[in-house]
């Protein structure tokens, strides 16, 4: 008789986590983690002082790619790494990788007091020291770049309509990732202003060239290949954000020709297969700043003639959605619909080209009437000048 279930136990008799077991029976947690566990933490006396053994190139590897991804953590003695309870078998396989350096894995509990509720996070945990101590060689060389950075794609890299986005902590980071990238296996990426360090395949053809090229690798982590490959059902997400701003229309024969305010409500809409990890299309967070970064904190109470040449001309609904489609394809590739209302009882729905498609045709045209460098160049233009010319010069002749 088990008097109280704990995670030796269940993952004796049946492979599963007290987590795990949890969600499986829709229980609380509160009821299965007795007081004395909740916030105990990695107890330091079970973590070995000195590594297993000296770290192979694996396991150099794989600690440099989840390092990469931001997945390692210091607090205080020991070092961490965190999984979703969604992945445990990843972070399994991250375990049997690391054990050189003497990581366990544990599950901790702790009291959430915003959620008030026990919350479970699962880790491996080592002792720091294991990670940089003397036992080192004087001089190691750096790890296998190849595994490195699949552990690095497995670990960070989100999915989206065939373009694979790579966060970074640092510029540094970003611009190694694309130096290695380009050199190794051929991958063109593009750098997005996305108010942190952001790379995307250029194109679906690099998101294709860079997953057969690393394929061996992440075939070997359960269910990363198959997160690359999705065949979850396709959703809709929106997001509404709202934005004040004045304008006027040049040369239009009504009361539009006055400068005038409003406030402006952007229904922003995506549309993708669900992430079989995270349950979603796409962050609302990430959405959200895209949107405020690139459409409200330009437009938030400023005059929309003046935000730039390709609205100083006429600043309608329609221009001004075609506008702000182009500002987020590069940033949203599932964006597949736009909704902007001037008035609860105006608006406009657009949907324009895939970023595939914006990528090989341009800006659209229209858009660009007053910055076309043809401007100014047409056969009419040079006769007008022309004529001047001569209408200047016969005057000065009879004068």
């Amino acid at each position: 008789m088990v008097s109280e279930l704990d995670n030796e136990h269940l993952l004796a008799c049946s492979g599963l986590t007290l987590q795990e077991y949890a969600l499986r029976h829709a229980l609380p947690l509160d009821l299965l983690v007795s007081p004395d566990r909740i916030e105990a933490g990695a107890a330091q006396a079970e973590l070995p002082l000195m590594p297993v053994a000296v770290p192979d190139e694996t396991a150099r590897a794989v600690l440099a790619g989840l390092r990469l991804a931001g997945k390692v953590h210091d607090a205080g003695s020991v070092c961490f790494v965190e999984g979703e309870v969604s992945w445990l078998d990843l972070l399994f396989c991250d375990l049997a990788q690391l054990a050189p350096y003497g990581f366990r894995f544990h599950q901790e509990y702790h009291y959430a007091p915003g959620t008030h509720r026990v919350v479970a996070k699962n880790r491996l945990v080592t002792q720091k020291r294991n990670l940089v101590g003397p036992w080192l060689p004087a001089r190691v060389p750096p790890p296998e770049q190849r595994l490195k950075y699949a552990t690095y794609l497995a670990h960070a890299a989100e999915l989206h309509a065939g373009f694979l986005f790579l966060p970074f902590a640092s510029n540094d980071e970003a611009e190694a990732a694309t130096e290695f990238l380009s050199r190794e296996l051929n991958v063109r990426t593009r750098h997005l202003a996305a108010g942190m360090p952001l790379l995307r395949t250029l194109t679906k053809a690099d998101t294709t060239r860079l997953l057969d090229s690393l394929r061996g690798e992440l075939e070997a982590m359960p269910g990363v290949w198959s997160r690359f490959h999705p065949e979850t059902p396709e959703v809709t997400v929106s997001k509404e954000v709202v934005f004040d701003s004045a304008h006027f229309l040049t040369d239009h024969p009504a009361k539009c020709s006055n400068l005038h305010g409003g406030r402006y409500v952007l229904h922003v809409k995506v549309r993708g297969q669900i992430d079989p990890i995270t349950g979603c299309v796409l962050d609302y967070g990430y959405l959200k700043r895209v949107v405020n970064t690139r459409v409200v904190e330009r437009f938030d109470h400023h005059t929309l003639n003046y935000a730039g040449p390709e609205l100083a001309w006429r600043s309608t609904t329609e221009l001004l959605s075609v506008y702000i489609w182009e500002q987020l394809i590069d940033f949203l590739p599932e964006l597949i619909e736009l909704t902007l209302y001037e008035t609860p009882q105006s608006w406009c729905q657009y949907s324009g080209p895939d970023l595939e498609t914006w990528q090989r045709q341009g800006s659209q045209p229209l858009l660009g009437r007053f910055t076309d460098p043809a401007l100014g160049h047409s056969p009419w233009r040079h006769w007008l000048r022309t004529w001047d010319g001569q209408h200047e010069k016969r005057q000065a002749q009879g004068d």
